[in-house]
């Protein structure tokens, strides 16, 4: 795997929070690759001993490269990952060869604390294994 020419676009979306579960979020990026048949885009995180300070999360926009000929002509790649991310995480930074894009989380938020449990979920209950906690007033 290697990395892609440059990234142009990142989103990044907050999904629903389960209490008792790590947050999680889902990134999308899109850029560009020098040739043609680059396959299994991804994006690799990068592991941290300290995390860093401004929140941001750094992912590596990777795919393989062919084997084989290809053609010499920069063509549009994409990829689209969702995974569990620790707690101090803000938002992230998509790295390329050349460039690198960033993005805050947007999208869902955490519930609030006054909110009734389950209030605006279908019915019946979708996970019979898990059921959200009432909140007393």
């Amino acid at each position: 795997m290697s990395r892609v020419y440059s990234v142009d676009e990142v989103h990044v979306e907050g999904l629903m929070i389960i209490p008792d579960n790590p947050p999680a979020i889902s990134v999308s990026a899109r850029g560009w690759v020098p040739t043609s048949g680059w396959s299994h885009p991804d994006l690799a995180p990068w592991m941290y001993i300290v995390p860093p300070t401004d929140g941001i999360l750094d992912l590596d926009f990777v795919a393989s490269p062919p084997t084989g000929l290809a053609l010499q002509v920069f063509t549009r790649i994409g990829v689209t990952k969702a995974f569990p991310v620790p707690a101090w995480v803000v938002g992230v930074r998509v790295h390329s060869s050349t460039n690198s894009v960033e993005d805050k989380i947007g999208g869902a938020a955490a519930p609030s604390k006054e909110a009734i449990a389950g209030e605006g979920m279908p019915l019946p209950w979708p996970f019979p294994w898990w059921a959200p906690k009432s909140v007393r007033r």
